[in-house]
């Protein structure tokens, strides 16, 4: 399906085990587990960003908290995108990769809502993407002012809201992504 791709951004072991896991991280890898195999059969790319930090011993490149969780399913046709940064697009490939393939529509979802999904989702509408957030796939942890669920639920709330140069990025859910795009 050419026009669209799945972007998974920042899906780590880091982020997704140890006592600091994310949350509904489970849940949230099965339905990106859905999500891409639903459009890996419609032929539309998968993209799977990766966050390392040099003298980050979390996340930093070739750790095992760098690595991707086993749960989450890949192929050899995914693409992979190494980023230093909360921007997925910034001094990586991506939009390169993106244009070359004519996409105009990404599907975004991955940790943490707050940080790396919210910048790839505006930094995309802002290049001219037709941006989705699949609302419940995107996660974050818990932090000391606001519960994950709340974090979630107001990111989904302000990116339905928010135009970026009369770009909006829109908010569906798994279902209806699901039911619309790849069916």
């Amino acid at each position: 399906m050419a026009g669209v791709a799945v972007v998974v951004i920042d899906v780590q072991q880091a982020f997704f085990s140890g006592p600091n896991a994310s949350y509904r991280g489970a849940e949230v890898i099965d339905g990106i587990n859905r999500l891409t195999a639903a459009a890996r059969a419609a032929g539309a790319p998968v993209f799977i960003v990766q966050h390392d930090e040099a003298g980050d011993p979390e996340v930093e490149y070739g750790s095992e908290g760098w690595q991707l969780p086993a749960s989450l399913v890949r192929t050899g046709e995914d693409i992979l995108v190494r980023k230093s940064v909360g921007d997925s697009f910034h001094d990586t490939p991506l939009k390169a990769q993106l244009d070359r393939l004519d996409i105009e529509r990404l599907l975004i979802c991955g940790y943490a809502t707050e940080f790396c999904v919210d910048t790839g989702a505006r930094r995309a509408a802002l290049l001219g993407y037709r941006t989705t957030v699949v609302s419940d796939l995107h996660t974050t942890q818990q932090t000391s002012h606001l519960s994950p669920e709340q974090i979630v639920a107001h990111h989904n709330r302000v990116w339905a809201h928010s135009s970026m140069s009369g770009n909006r990025v829109s908010v569906r859910s798994l279902a209806d992504v699901l039911a619309t795009e790849f069916a």
